[in-house]
């Protein structure tokens, strides 16, 4: 026996049993572990012996391109989570008069489309695929901002790694429907195989040599997937629109992405109230102290078909979230605001100080009456309306003399310490259960009045992980706007929070966590999870004129 195994015909015997037992174990296991095990091995292999075409085809790209051949942009992979997705770049940065970048078509140069129909720009993917971000087959990575905007059953193409080729790409590639392209990734998730990924790889081969499929009819590579085609109508109403132009855009963009059936309608005490243009039409209302305001915006609702109502400032929240049963009942339309008595608590910065202490937050100290009367007090301190917003008479106290002035200046004040530290202003978002589904800190790195010119958005966990208490011991619905400060010890400390959209929080929309779009899907029923997927990005507000009929 001995004898035998040293043989030649033993060694052989083992060699293809062993290879037989590999094979076996590669077919019964694949999915668990051999997939993975493979994608590590073959992509480190091809990066080696392409080492001097990459470096070739890098120093190309750097001169076709001017500049840094490479393009790179987050993904989402395995179970959404997101990665840097690296290719060769094939479209320039070119841009328009106003910053905005050209149509894909003017930006795909000749160079580009040859590494776009030999899949040459896919190559650097390969150190996505080794490092376990991407598999070397799997449903294609799509843009971040595509996950919203799939329904159930599209979700599932996430179940597993994204792929440098997949199921969909020899079946059509850029050419079939977005339809017919997330039925082939979700076919493909739910039949793995070893044999389903060796005969698509062989497939890739001839696709890449036939050129097909590479870019959509009319498009130079794939139209912009806008989700599924919603049929129920869904009108929108923006109270105190005044100069929320943003804001209304951002509503207008959300239903247009989405497809959505509905207007973006406006609503103020002035017809010239900017935002009140760029709606779909507007309507001239009461004030909110007007006997017949909530009369009148019911009728509004009721005759326009109104689905939801969005508030804007302060002192209308407290009397919608008083009448919001009376609202909806009258009229259909929900109004996206809080429960009366978080908003109570919220629209008085005593009673917010008193909740922040009562529940283990950290705030000013806010300064007693007879402790201002007696003067024995450490300066700098800080004075504002108890009801008030926009930084409104909210002043400084450097001294004695300044507080006394402006503590008889300022009506229904209240005195806090100030504050030293960066001053963030956190963009929330709850659905209508009020479970939490975004927050946003949002650096403030220059103001006017009381409103953010330029912020930067930021993933600072600290932050979000003490907002995400403070949201859950209240218990919001829709948008909230904390202001707080992050000092330098680490401590955060809350100076208030406006349960409405701020005038910074299309700046949020924009980095990724859209509100907007987050609403109409709650509006046609669809259930939402945590979504920390925003992008940390540097915003510049700016003003504009148009003009008002009067």
């Amino acid at each position: 026996m001995k004898e035998f195994l040293s043989s030649w015909q033993g060694i052989t015997i083992i060699c293809v049993a062993a290879v037989a037992i590999w094979a076996l174990l590669s077919i019964l296991l694949y999915r668990q572990f051999f997939k993975r095990f493979y994608d590590f091995l073959l992509s480190g292999i091809a990066l080696i012996i392409l080492s001097p075409f990459l470096l070739l085809l890098t120093l190309i790209g750097a001169v076709k391109m001017k500049g840094n051949p490479f393009f790179t942009q987050e993904r989402p992979g395995k179970k959404e989570k997101i990665f840097k997705l690296i290719k060769f770049r094939t479209m320039t940065c070119e841009k328009d008069a106003d910053g905005n970048l050209l149509p894909d078509e003017k930006r795909l140069t000749k160079y580009g489309k040859f590494l776009r129909s030999t899949s040459l720009d896919e190559l650097p993917e390969l150190f996505n695929i080794f490092v376990g971000q991407m598999s070397i087959v799997g449903p294609r990575p799509l843009l971040t901002q595509y996950l919203p905007l799939y329904n159930e059953e599209q979700k599932h193409r996430h179940d597993v790694r994204p792929g440098l080729t997949g199921y969909a790409q020899v079946n059509g590639r850029n050419a079939i429907s977005w339809e017919d392209k997330f039925i082939l990734d979700v076919h493909y998730t739910k039949h793995i195989s070893l044999a389903g990924d060796i005969k698509i790889l062989i497939q890739t081969v001839f696709a890449v040599f036939k050129r097909s499929g590479i870019s959509q009819e009319g498009h130079a590579t794939m139209e912009y997937f806008t989700g599924e085609k919603k049929s129920k109508e869904i009108n929108v109403l923006i109270l105190s629109a005044g100069r929320r132009v943003e804001l209304v855009k951002c509503f207008k963009e959300a239903r247009d992405r989405l497809n959505v059936n509905g207007k973006v309608l406006t609503a103020d005490i002035s017809t010239t109230a900017p935002a009140l243009y760029f709606s779909d039409g507007y309507f001239i209302i009461p004030r909110i102290s007007a006997d017949d305001y909530i009369d009148k915006l019911i009728e509004v609702c009721r005759d326009n078909k109104i689905s939801l109502v969005v508030p804007t400032i302060d002192t209308e929240l407290e009397i919608l979230a008083s009448n919001k049963k009376k609202i909806q009942d009258e009229s259909g339309a929900i109004v996206c605001v809080s429960d009366f008595e978080s908003v109570t608590i919220c629209c008085d910065k005593l009673k917010s100080a008193k909740f922040f202490q009562e529940h283990n937050f950290d705030y000013p100290k806010v300064i007693e009456e007879n402790d201002i009367k007696e003067g024995k007090l450490e300066y700098p301190l800080f004075i504002k309306p108890r009801d008030g917003s926009s930084s409104i008479n909210a002043f400084k106290i450097e001294n004695q003399k300044e507080l006394e002035f402006f503590y008889e200046y300022v009506k229904n004040p209240i005195v806090q310490e100030y504050v030293r530290g960066k001053e963030y202003t956190v963009d929330c978002f709850c659905d209508f259960d009020k479970k939490i589904i975004t927050v946003v800190p949002r650096l403030r790195m220059a103001t006017r009045s009381g409103e953010i010119l330029k912020g930067r958005t930021e993933k600072n966990a600290v932050i979000i992980d003490d907002v995400k208490r403070l949201l859950q011991e209240f218990g919001f619905i829709g948008q909230i706007t904390v202001q707080c400060f992050l000092c330098e010890d680490g401590a955060v400390k809350y100076i208030e929070i406006n349960p409405r959209f701020g005038g910074g929080a299309p700046m949020s929309v924009m980095s990724g966590a859209d509100s907007c779009e987050r609403l109409y899907r709650l509006l046609l029923g669809e259930t939402l999870e945590y979504f920390d997927g925003y992008k940390e990005a540097t915003f510049s507000r700016f003003d504009g004129s148009i003009e008002v009929k009067e």
